[in-house]
């Protein structure tokens, strides 16, 4: 079954490259889907599918970020024996015809604390969380871990410099020398290394956001939002860094499966999205391919 399901990935898949970015780190390109690609020359999206390691029936996962290459995963599990705080676990699979791996917590999570959100860096050897462990009721800061190859450990968690302050930072999501990152409810932005402020395109004052994702031209966004219910997908581009933010739009390509919809992430060709649903009673991670 986990064979079939990388199978059918593998079939929509197309070859991801490396090259340096505009913020001195590792970037992604696509050799097969150029960046004026638009969705529509890609076909439509398939079927959302649970994935195999992250949609258990009695347990709540969510969270979730794949490695550009698609194949490392990262998500968050709610730990019932430890008031519901969220742990980290990872799956991988050594190709994408390969099946999914059992999850397994990762080391650096800690009992006590919750630690969420994670977002890869590019190149996969930096991972980006959150996590209550500094303490304070409700205190999420944004945290980083790295290593020197792919497969290897992870080193001890670091405060990233920037974003964190007495609220609650959760979803750090660092692009071309800038970064987004949920401020209590709102999306905020900033400069690397300096403190974020409240987008004001984004955010909407009477409503909850989260999950914000930014492609690897760092020109759009796909968040989660509250602000016409249920909780559903949002997007908005802009024509360059420095350029406002669109007027964010409902992404419905998925909802037909029904429930609360959030934590978006899409791979750099284009071809396979990841997003959380509650549709099957307790939140489950979906993959789905075009």
């Amino acid at each position: 079954m986990g064979r079939l399901f990388g199978l059918l990935l593998a079939l929509s898949a197309c070859k991801v490259q490396l090259s340096e970015g505009a913020d001195g780190g590792l970037r992604s390109s696509d050799s097969g889907v150029s960046d004026a690609t638009s969705d529509a020359a890609l076909g439509p999206w398939g079927t959302p599918m649970k994935h195999p390691s992250a949609s258990d029936t009695a347990l709540s996962e969510d969270d979730a970020s794949l490695r550009d290459d698609g194949l490392e995963m990262v998500f968050s599990i709610a730990n019932a024996a430890d008031g519901n705080l969220k742990d980290l676990y990872s799956t991988s699979r050594t190709s994408l015809v390969d099946a999914w791996t059992p999850a397994v917590k990762l080391s650096f999570s800690v009992t006590g604390a919750s630690d969420e959100t994670p977002r890869f860096s590019p190149d996969g050897l930096t991972l980006y969380f959150a996590s209550g462990r500094a303490g304070g009721v409700g205190d999420l800061d944004i945290y980083s871990v790295s290593r020197t190859s792919l497969g290897a450990a992870w080193s001890a968690p670091t405060a990233v410099a920037g974003p964190n302050s007495i609220a609650l930072e959760k979803w750090y999501s660092p692009c071309g020398g800038k970064y987004l990152v949920i401020v209590g409810g709102d999306i905020a932005e900033g400069t690397i290394g300096a403190a974020p402020t409240v987008s004001t395109e984004l955010s909407d004052a009477a409503a909850a956001e989260t999950g914000p994702f930014l492609t690897p031209d760092c020109l759009t966004t796909y968040f989660a939002s509250l602000r016409t219910p249920p909780l559903k997908i949002y997007t908005s581009t802009r024509a360059s860094l420095t350029s406002p933010w669109s007027t964010p739009v409902a992404f419905t390509e998925f909802a037909a499966i029904g429930g609360d919809q959030e934590d978006p992430w899409m791979s750099p060709d284009m071809r396979i999205f990841s997003f959380v649903s509650n549709i099957a009673g307790t939140k489950d991670q979906y993959l789905v391919t075009r």
